[in-house]
């Protein structure tokens, strides 16, 4: 189970990255915009604002499962497939959101909340 709450920070962090690495190699942001206070936002491609909006919608959704997480270790439940599951569609769900697959990533963030839900459920 740490192995997959150690992954997710990964992602976390690269999610955090991503917009900004993705911005640069489309030479729509550069190093003295990164490194500034950021007071006029450039525009950006659609791509861009997609992969941020998609790394918000993991931090909201780290807030459950981190805590689950953390129990689960604690309380030694077997929740490690389920994890592992969610954070496949976590994958999945930024992949998606920043091609623009409107249904299908509303499909794989539904499948990662009940995947979160499960994960409650075998705490109880």
């Amino acid at each position: 189970m740490l192995e997959i709450l150690f992954a997710t920070l990964v992602l976390y962090v690269v999610g955090l990255m991503l917009p900004s690495l993705i911005g640069i190699l489309r030479k729509e942001l550069n190093l003295d915009f990164l490194v500034g206070p950021r007071d006029v936002q450039p525009e950006v491609s659609l791509a861009v604002l997609r992969i941020r909006r998609a790394s918000t919608n993991l931090q909201e959704s780290l807030l459950i499962f981190v805590p689950l997480s953390l129990l689960a270790i604690g309380s030694n439940a077997a929740v490690a497939e389920t994890a592992a599951i969610w954070l496949g569609l976590r994958v999945a769900y930024l992949i998606t959101y920043a091609m623009g697959l409107r249904h299908v990533r509303t499909i794989i963030w539904t499948i990662s909340m009940v995947h979160l839900y499960l994960m409650g459920a075998a705490l109880i």
